[in-house]
């Protein structure tokens, strides 16, 4: 029997994110205002830009799975409670020095996550992308959930 490959790492959200992500709302926000549009136009715009903003970093502020493993049973999330979750693998990419990971977590919610330099050693990443080719594209996408 083939062992499976483990790995194992804690979350915690990346600052490149947050940094990308201010930025982004700083541009929106500005945007209506360098437009022809009419101030109460310009007003609503930015109230949607800043809530859209505060929920995104809301979200990533405080993630719901703080530790991420992988066992011969799968991919296992544990929650900030210390609960653990058995996930299935939908997606997941290689943005240059970036991971982004995708699961399926109780057959309908998704827990994504970017996985950059300043969230996850160069070393733990670069085995967690082994791994992750090494499981082949589909390979915990249509696992069973639990």
């Amino acid at each position: 029997m083939k062992s499976a490959p483990t790995i194992a790492f804690d979350y915690a959200p990346s600052r490149r994110l947050f940094a990308a992500l201010a930025l982004v709302t700083a541009l929106a926000t500005l945007a209506p205002w360098l437009s022809a549009l009419g101030w109460p136009a310009c007003v609503t715009l930015d109230m949607l830009v800043l809530g859209g903003a505060a929920t995104a970093a809301g979200r990533l502020r405080r993630p719901r799975f703080r530790r991420i493993a992988h066992q011969a049973a799968g991919w296992v999330l544990l929650d900030r409670d210390g609960g653990e979750r058995l996930a299935g693998l939908v997606d997941w990419r290689q943005l240059g020095d970036m991971v982004t990971l995708d699961w399926r977590v109780d057959r309908r919610r998704r827990f994504r996550i970017v996985l950059a330099p300043d969230n996850l050693d160069a070393d733990t990443r670069r085995r967690l992308v082994l791994l992750l080719r090494s499981l082949g594209p589909d390979a915990d996408a249509t696992a069973p959930l639990r």
